[in-house]
């Protein structure tokens, strides 16, 4: 498998999701890299399959999420709690792009995509 295959660029396949997921992921590295996979989501709505469908829902849904968690962690700080909301919600973060991935490989829909927990 090429890497053109592995991350397309065509909206509605596998491998755009794959990137998008990667680009979440990424985020956590360099900033702001995760708001251009959100936006890339956002706009890959409605282009693929039910399977492919069910994964930008959950890509969305993780973007959102992990703003709330981060959000409530940030206010939180101020009575030191908030440092381990936020690291609970970077763990959070990764095992759900990684149960997204797993599922996207196994060509299956994201496990309920519409979930606070795992």
């Amino acid at each position: 498998m090429t890497l053109a295959t592995l991350f397309s660029l065509r909206k509605g396949t596998p491998g755009h999701a794959r990137l998008i997921y990667a680009g979440l992921l990424a985020g956590l590295l360099v900033p702001g890299l995760n708001v251009v996979a959100a936006a890339m989501a956002y706009f890959n709505r409605g282009q693929g399959d039910a399977v492919i469908e069910s994964h930008t829902r959950n890509q969305l849904h993780i973007f959102a999420k992990s703003v709330v968690y981060v959000g409530i962690g940030l206010i939180l700080t101020y009575f030191l709690v908030g440092v381990l909301v936020i690291m609970a919600a970077i763990i959070w973060y990764v095992l759900r792009n990684a149960r997204g991935l797993q599922a996207l490989a196994a060509n299956r829909p994201a496990d309920n995509p519409a979930s606070w927990l795992l």
